[in-house]
């Protein structure tokens, strides 16, 4: 799996992360004119853009987090459900956009959801690798604070 040694440090991590977010949210700023435009030709271009985005870097890092990560860092296996629906979102995404030719609402709806839950599982992924990290950098046995990092919120 490539980049498994940017999961390791958290500056490389969080770079990741912030990388995929923009590219993404490029995208869909784009789709959103042309569907706006009515471009319908551009706006699929895009849109097949997107699911590669989503295909060949999130979901691949998802892949590389769950083979890698997960086992150094357990309380992170809570976000295996996040991964699992982001996958089924993009197939949905991409059956649909071929089956159909177009982008259709059905399609911008799952780009849309994808986008947000991507916000939300970033931001919650982060605040728990920095949790995690902190406590080796101070080498604190104690117990953390109850968290979303330990599914007990």
């Amino acid at each position: 799996m490539p980049h498994t040694h940017r999961l390791e440090n958290f500056d490389e991590h969080l770079t990741s992360h912030m990388l995929v977010t923009a590219d993404l949210e490029a995208g869909m700023r784009l789709l959103r004119n042309f569907l706006k435009n009515n471009d319908a030709s551009s706006a699929y271009e895009v849109a097949e853009v997107l699911l590669d985005i989503w295909t060949e870097r999130e979901l691949v890092h998802a892949q590389a987090e769950e083979a890698f990560l997960f086992e150094e860092i357990p309380s992170l296996k809570i976000f295996h459900r996040d991964h699992e629906l982001m996958a089924t979102w993009v197939d949905e995404a991409r059956f649909t956009l071929d089956r159909d030719g177009v982008v259709s609402s059905r399609v911008l709806m799952r780009l849309e959801a994808l986008s947000t839950l991507l916000h939300t599982h970033h931001e919650h992924e982060l605040e728990c690798l920095k949790r995690h990290y902190h406590q080796l950098a101070t080498n604190s046995s104690a117990h953390p604070v109850l968290s979303k990092c330990d599914g007990s919120l």
